[in-house]
């Protein structure tokens, strides 16, 4: 079996076993929801079974259902406007790499200085 079905498995056994049979006092119910979201995700990113784009959406499902957080809290965070500046950036990086763009900027430059300098 490979690392990605391991996961595949042992990521929702993790959660299940947390939320069902891990009691710790002190901890409440949120607290042992938030935990088990935690430990499916963490297994996820280690053994990469999805892309890691994929499971970072993760808790946005899983912490309602759960009832660790509401919805519009759980979002508030993947909505926030330096988040959106970050994917807009990368949105650029992507597209200047596409076309090629930093080649045609860099041999412009060198175009307009010269290779004497």
């Amino acid at each position: 079996m490979s690392n990605k079905s391991i996961g595949l498995v042992l990521g929702p056994a993790l959660f299940l076993a947390t939320l069902l049979f891990f009691r710790p006092e002190g901890l409440s119910e949120e607290g042992r929801a938030v935990l088990a979201c935690t430990l499916w995700v963490a297994v996820w990113w280690i053994l990469e079974v999805m892309p890691i784009a994929v499971t970072a959406l993760l808790p946005i499902i899983l912490f309602p259902l759960t009832g660790a957080l509401d919805l519009d809290t759980t979002t508030a965070s993947f909505g926030h406007r330096y988040i959106f500046l970050y994917i807009g950036g990368f949105v650029l990086a992507i597209a200047i790499e596409r076309w090629n763009l930093h080649r045609r900027i860099a041999l412009n430059i060198i175009h307009l200085i010269g290779t004497d300098v």
